[in-house]
């Protein structure tokens, strides 16, 4: 239904109407009808469900957790910008609201304005953020969610708004916001306020539609219906007795300023609700934080995830996202405190991961990769950054997912540190089972991640030459002769990267598709014949068909596709590690120690994993001909065609092509900016399409100087060879003195001096 009403303004006003009205019906004695409202609402506050019932801070609740997001948004804008206002978005007189929209009933422009928002100033401040209708389904009507799953929706759109002090409350500013960008009213799928709907905002939703809140506020509608009863009683007795209109005035002013009280009793105490509510609320963030941060302080930290005696633990299913940030935070079961400096101390990347729904736009983490690297060189740790995605309606905004991708980034880089380049291939070939990958490398999540690449390229590849696609019958249409041999490899493109000193910005780093006759000539090599019964032309034929066909579109999969996703975030570690290496060379480093060492201890697999798993797949995949295709249609005829794909995958070689800083300023000019300001916050681009999600080293995190851990043995020799030096240089200054000294005393002494002493002792003999 459309709203009967105005805006809401602030303040009582049906209070002060029924006060009107009461006191024109205490004069003209007429009838008072039951209810006053003009709408299909009874009048007073919705009647909703109170979720403090059952939740112990229903602030965190799905359904109101959205509003919290948007306070913290808000404060961090405010804070940015050291406004003075910054306490207004946690002012607990401030309620905020938040209603479930139907996304079936927007288009995708409508869509895309509610999920920017508004977030510039203290006093109008709203937000559309994406839900999983898993998380708030059991609070919609049962029909509507029985219609929703069946359409396939998987997530709800939520508009959050704060109040807008002495102007209009929190429901007021969302249907402002709906009614501008012409949102049907039927859209609204359910509402929640942090305190109950009074009798006003009510209005604002159909009689139908779920309402829910987190502290009671303003008189309920049986209230109301008692208030309106004993205006009338008084008015019966009045005319009854036949009692002056000023006394009948003064018992009607009397009896609703005893109800005003109770309304105001009332609302001061959900205030203090409120205000309770935030501040829990708000420790939970921070402790959220501070966990996230403990966790991630051993992502490019060479740091053991879980203390001895301390295995990983699963976390249960969580009641609100800030418990799941916990869990998945804390995996060890530790008991340390999380006020510790280390723990405690924001990052770009700890917040977003802590509170989801605080950072820019609906960050997608599954396409979080390493893009910054920094060694100060003071002992003190690695900064970095990553960048990622902003995709709120499909996007992967789940904690794990972020967790994951930042813990295989920081694997990966240890094991491109630890083992020498040389060991860096996979090989999926059913002739060479014994081949498939180096022994150390296979041990490894990086290994496990190459490896299952290399089997979905080949995946891939039968899906682009199936001959039931349009591509694959092109393909199939221009086949040669009677064998095909693919003989694939993934293999590094020239990163694009700009050095400032002790810094790295990756600012472009694809991967590569090559047949095996390219990436053996690229060796030195010739490949043997693939099809040694079919000539060389019918060979030559096909290799050019599917280069040109098939092979652009396998490359584009790789550097694209999400399934390719893990392979892209190890060989962006891959970058950072060569890049690494070579800073080694040059200076100090953190973790120069490591390279070469085929340390991999700390990075093995923990599930069991083998190498053979992977090739077992592939072969049992080879063998039942899911990459054999056997149908060419010719004239009415079938002639079968016997396909083989095979290949791998090799990062060993990693040229490194720098960027000038003439182009970096002209092309990437806020990307020091962006980095920067990812350390202590999530920075999203200019563009809102990418955020970066940093992290200081872990010593500047917590507030601590450069380390005082030993250095290098290297360093230290440099350092100590002057001291060392020293005795010795004083000894034999003190032995060249004692010598001359004793030679100019004796001349027997002067004689066994020797040397231009004794000669000049001769010379002054006299005959």
């Amino acid at each position: 239904m459309e709203s009967t009403i105005g805006r809401t303004r602030f303040g009582h006003a049906w209070l002060r109407g029924v006060t009107a009205l009461a006191l024109c019906l205490a004069v003209s004695l007429g009838t008072v009808e039951p209810s006053t409202a003009d709408d299909h609402r009874p009048p007073g506050a919705a009647e909703g469900i109170d979720l403090s019932k059952t939740f112990k801070n229903p602030l965190l609740s799905p359904l109101l957790l959205p509003v919290f997001q948007l306070r913290l948004k808000l404060h961090a804008v405010l804070d940015e910008k050291k406004s003075k206002y910054a306490y207004l978005a946690f002012d607990e007189y401030r309620n905020g609201a938040s209603d479930l929209i139907d996304p079936r009933k927007l288009n995708q422009q409508q869509l895309d304005a509610l999920l920017k928002g508004n977030i510039k100033n203290a006093s109008w401040a709203w937000q559309g953020t994406m839900v999983d209708l898993s998380a708030v389904g059991t609070y919609l009507n049962g029909t509507d969610l029985v219609d929703l799953k069946k359409s396939g929706e998987s997530r709800l759109l939520a508009v959050s708004a704060l109040n807008v002090p002495g102007k209009e409350h929190s429901e007021g500013v969302i249907d402002t916001v709906l009614n501008q960008n012409d949102v049907p009213s039927q859209a609204k799928l359910s509402g929640a306020s942090e305190h109950q709907q009074c009798w006003e905002c009510a209005n604002f939703y159909h009689p139908g539609t779920p309402t829910y809140f987190g502290a009671r506020y303003d008189l309920s509608p049986t209230e109301v219906k008692e208030l309106d009863s004993k205006i009338l009683s008084i008015q019966k007795t009045g005319q009854k007795h036949s009692l002056p209109a000023s006394r009948i005035n003064k018992l009607v002013s009397e009896t609703i300023a005893e109800y005003e009280t109770k309304t105001k009793t009332r609302n001061r105490e959900a205030a203090k609700k409120i205000h309770r509510y935030v501040v829990a609320a708000r420790k939970s963030a921070e402790d959220s934080v501070g966990k996230v941060g403990k966790k991630l302080g051993s992502v490019l930290s060479n740091d053991t995830a879980c203390p001895p005696g301390k295995a990983p633990q699963a976390a249960g299913p969580p009641t609100n996202a800030l418990v799941l940030a916990e869990a998945a935070a804390d995996p060890c079961g530790s008991e340390e405190s999380s006020t510790s400096p280390s723990s405690k101390a924001p990052t770009g990347l700890s917040q977003a991961l802590a509170v989801p729904g605080t950072a820019p736009g609906g960050i997608d983490f599954s396409t979080m990769q390493l893009r910054y690297l920094a060694d100060p060189g003071d002992g003190s740790g690695l900064q970095y950054s990553f960048k990622a995605d902003l995709n709120p309606l499909k996007g992967d905004n789940r904690q794990p997912t972020g967790i994951t991708a930042a813990n295989q980034s920081s694997d990966a880089f240890f094991v491109w540190l630890s083992l020498n380049p040389s060991a860096f291939w996979v090989n999926l070939n059913p002739t060479e089972p014994n081949r498939i990958v180096d022994d150390r490398l296979g041990r490894t999540d990086v290994g496990r991640v190459m490896l299952e690449a290399d089997l979905r390229m080949k995946k891939t590849v039968g899906e682009l030459i199936h001959p039931h696609r349009a591509l694959g019958r092109k393909f199939w249409g221009g086949v040669q002769g009677n064998c095909l041999s693919f003989r694939n490899w993934i293999l590094p493109e020239p990163a694009s990267v700009r050095q400032e000193g002790d810094k790295l910005y990756i600012l472009d780093a694809p991967l590569d598709v090559k047949m095996e006759t390219q990436y053996l000539a690229s060796h030195g090599k010739s490949s043997a014949r693939s099809c040694p019964r079919q000539d060389q032309a019918t060979e030559d034929h096909n290799e050019e068909l599917f280069r040109s066909l098939i092979l652009p579109k396998l490359k584009h999969a790789i550097n694209s596709a999400p399934e390719y996703a893990a392979l892209r975030r190890v060989y962006l570690a891959r970058v950072a590690a060569q890049w690494y290496r070579e800073l080694s060379l040059a200076k100090e480093t953190t973790y120069g120690g490591l390279i070469d060492s085929s340390n991999i201890g700390t990075w093995t697999t923990t599930d069991g994993w083998k190498p053979t798993d992977t090739f077992d797949q592939y072969v049992d995949s080879y063998t039942k001909g899911e990459f054999k295709v056997t149908d060419k249609s010719t004239r009415g005829n079938t002639t079968y065609v016997h396909t083989y794909v095979y290949g791998g995958v090799d990062l060993t070689n990693l040229p490194l092509e720098k960027v000038s800083g003439e182009r970096f300023t002209a092309d990437f000019a806020k990307l020091p900016q962006n980095v920067d300001r990812s350390l202590k916050a999530p920075s999203a681009t200019d563009r809102g399409d990418t955020v970066w999600l940093g992290s200081p080293t872990p010593r500047q995190a917590a507030g601590l100087g450069p380390s005082a851990d030993p250095v290098s043995a290297g360093a230290w020799a440099l350092r100590l060879l002057p001291v060392l030096l020293l005795p010795i240089v004083v000894l034999l200054w003190r032995r060249r003195r004692r010598l001359n000294t004793s030679a100019q005393a004796s001349p027997l002494r002067r004689a066994a001096v020797g040397g231009r002493d004794g000669q000049w002792s001769d010379s002054r003999r006299t005959p």
